[in-house]
């Protein structure tokens, strides 16, 4: 017992200084502020009584948010693939364009058959040089849905793929890339961004949400998108995720990195470069 209590004295010294006006041959726990949660105070004390919880120390008082991206169990490996910019007409940083998907490792998941794409362009392309994005399915030669971006801007881009386009079949896998066209005459000199998108069919456990979706999508509160994009996270649906969460914002602004909910999705799956970017542009805001 008496080590344990040495061991309390000495972790409640560290913390700080204060804790000493409070130690003159006894400590009154329930009257010590160095810890803001009740959580913690209880920790303490269970140590005092000699209780097993030495362990506990280590934990924060950090609230940790229930709202999690698991990754589908079921996943179809696929590599992302980056290329460098050997055909533009100045030096380009490694990660000037971030395709904002879960993982290099497997292909991201969605229900939709016109999803919906997103990337980051950390930096001004250079002038005269557009931005290419394409949807394929490997073995078709012609391209699903091909795009060109003149003058892409610096900050998040999102591109849906067109309902007049065929949509993507359930149980198959896609390959989408972005390309910053810096010459046109030798296509493989051009810096290319690629990943991969499955479709899959809606899980039973989204079904009765799905049927009772307004028909006026655009129009459905806040929270409804908000809620609705970390149940597809939940769920392993990274681009319906993405897309729900572009809705929220949608509903609040024209700015889409300033919804906190989107960063911190894309910061479980280890976007943290684009967040922490987006956030100080953010902070430089007027």
């Amino acid at each position: 017992m008496n080590t344990t209590r040495q061991k309390l004295v000495t972790i409640i010294a560290g913390t700080a200084s204060i804790v000493s006006l409070q130690m003159f041959g006894f400590l009154d726990l329930p009257e010590l502020r160095i810890f803001s949660s009740s959580k913690n105070l209880e920790i303490l004390t269970s140590i005092w009584n000699d209780l097993p919880a030495n362990a506990e120390l280590n934990k924060t008082s950090t609230h940790r948010s229930s709202k999690q991206y698991i990754p589908p169990v079921a996943s179809n490996p696929r590599r992302t693939i980056g290329s460098g910019s050997r055909g533009c007409r100045q030096s380009l940083t490694n990660d000037l364009v971030t395709l904002l998907i879960p993982s290099e490792e497997y292909a991201g998941q969605t229900t939709s058959g016109h999803p919906t794409f997103f990337w980051y362009l950390s930096q001004p392309v250079p002038e005269g040089v557009p931005m290419r994005f394409a949807l394929v399915e490997p073995g078709v030669p012609e391209p699903l849905f091909e795009k060109q971006i003149d003058s892409p801007k610096v900050g998040m881009i999102q591109l849906q793929v067109p309902k007049d386009r065929p949509e993507l079949q359930t149980g198959r896998t896609y390959k989408w890339s972005v390309t910053l066209v810096c010459n046109s005459k030798h296509p493989s000199a051009n810096p290319v961004f690629i990943s991969w998108i499955e479709r899959v069919s809606t899980p039973t456990a989204l079904e009765p949400q799905r049927l009772s979706t307004p028909p006026a999508k655009n129009n459905m509160p806040t929270q409804v998108w908000r809620d609705r994009a970390w149940s597809y996270a939940e769920a392993g649906l990274w681009y319906d995720a993405l897309a729900a969460m572009s809705k929220v914002e949608t509903a609040n602004s024209n700015e889409l990195a300033t919804n906190d909910d989107f960063l911190a999705l894309l910061e479980q799956v280890g976007l943290t470069q684009v967040t922490q970017q987006e956030r100080l542009n953010i902070a430089k805001r007027p």
